[in-house]
């Protein structure tokens, strides 16, 4: 039987960078449950630079990772980019550490086609004039502003699925 060195030894940590989005944490750990060689993990952003050197696997959330940052993750394989993009990532200084990058991609998480209803709702909104309507309401001022509509006018969302 193994002691709990060896354990610590084979154990895959994975790193959430910060408190945004906790709903991918959740379900990555809910995911691997099964998986007691996987450990997950997140912490403030502010602790990334310190802690990151323990990780194997490190989620970018709200915040970039750049070549200070990568330099201290000495036991990185892999840096996602959690969202659209890997934007947050300096690619060029993960490459030269020989960390992989990759993404988690929309179908899997939906993203893609929430992008995409984001856009219809703040087109809606600014036809609606929704902030100034707001006011209104609470001012009990009805019937002001007046908005637009999409009556007559044409609307192009391009959505774009990349796997």
């Amino acid at each position: 039987m193994a002691n709990d060195g060896d354990d610590q030894k084979h154990m895959t940590r994975v790193l959430f960078c910060g408190p945004h989005l906790p709903s991918s944490q959740n379900y990555t750990r809910e995911y691997l449950k099964d998986y007691p060689f996987v450990q997950v993990d997140d912490v403030p952003l502010e602790d990334v630079p310190d802690v990151i050197g323990n990780y194997q696997i490190c989620v970018v959330k709200s915040m970039k990772i750049d070549s200070n940052i990568i330099s201290r993750a000495k036991n990185m394989k892999l840096l996602m980019q959690f969202g659209v993009g890997v934007e947050g990532i300096d690619i060029d200084a993960a490459t030269k550490s020989g960390i992989k990058v990759g993404r988690i991609p929309s179908g899997a998480t939906g993203n893609a086609a929430s992008c995409a209803e984001m856009a219809i709702y703040l087109i809606l909104g600014l036809l609606r004039k929704q902030k100034e309507l707001e006011t209104s309401v609470k001012q009990r001022m009805l019937g002001e502003p007046i908005g637009e509509t999409l009556l007559g006018k044409t609307v192009i969302i391009f959505l774009f699925l990349i796997l």
